[in-house]
């Protein structure tokens, strides 16, 4: 009898199956989906709420391991952060709950949890976090190669656009989109400026192996059509669309 492919998938809520009860997320969420599709040993390693640097050291791991065939990492948003006020304790920047936070001597009411969380999305610009996220995709892409793993990215809930990987026209704003003008700024920025930084950018994204992507520019989020049972995370049919994004992507690149 052959031996059974071993998967690990990883990520945030998306891919957690955030939204259903746990005998629904065996029916729906799109790890399972593909992993009964393909015959799969399959490892569900993600976490709710995940930072992309959480993500990133969870996958780090998994490649070290050497027993997976495939890594499926799916990145999150790009400012969120995990801190930690105490063993096996978090702080999470992007928890929408607008309640008291407390750890033995450290209370923060809601108003002020609120505020804090705004701060720190302020401190926490995309800019950085793109030129990180490119680099933690680099090192995992070394360590699958180490490893003899396969390693697929999957764009959870990056909003990041494809103008980083298209030359910059003569007329700058036709060339950036909403987003991009966003982080750069782009309204308070001399022209020279907005070259630099967003060229700084390009270089960077241009490191980028765009082949481990299934869908790097056209994240799930975006695609969300419907939402889970519970909540807002995504439904039934978004989890089905991933699922056979990620199918057409094997198939493409002959992979199962």
């Amino acid at each position: 009898m052959p031996t059974k492919i071993k998967v690990c998938f990883n990520g945030c809520s998306f891919t957690w199956g955030e939204g259903f009860d746990y005998n629904e997320r065996n029916l729906y969420v799109y790890d399972r989906l593909l992993s009964n599709q393909f015959d799969w040993e399959r490892d569900n390693i993600a976490q709710k709420g995940s930072s992309n640097y959480q993500i990133f050291m969870r996958s780090a791991e998994a490649l070290q391991q050497k027993k997976y065939d495939i890594v499926f990492t799916q990145w999150s948003g790009l400012n969120r952060i995990w801190l930690s006020p105490g063993p096996e304790t978090f702080y999470f920047n992007n928890d929408e709950k607008y309640t008291d936070y407390q750890y033995r001597n450290i209370y923060i009411d809601a108003r002020s949890k609120k505020k804090l969380n705004e701060l720190l999305l302020l401190l926490n610009h995309d800019y950085q976090n793109i030129l990180d996220l490119v680099s933690y995709c680099n090192i995992l892409e070394d360590l699958a190669r180490m490893s003899a793993t396969r390693l697929i990215f999957i764009n959870g809930l990056l909003p990041w656009q494809d103008d980083l990987s298209k030359p910059l026209a003569d007329d700058i704003s036709t060339s950036l989109s909403d987003y991009t003008k966003s982080i750069l700024d782009f309204d308070n920025r001399s022209d020279d400026e907005i070259v630099k930084y967003f060229s700084a950018l390009q270089r960077k994204v241009s490191l980028l192996n765009k082949n481990s992507w299934v869908n790097i520019f056209d994240s799930f989020q975006n695609n969300t059509t419907d939402v889970a049972i519970e909540g807002h995370h995504p439904g039934i049919k978004s989890h089905k669309w991933m699922a056979e994004r990620i199918t057409n992507y094997l198939r493409i690149n002959e992979i199962t």
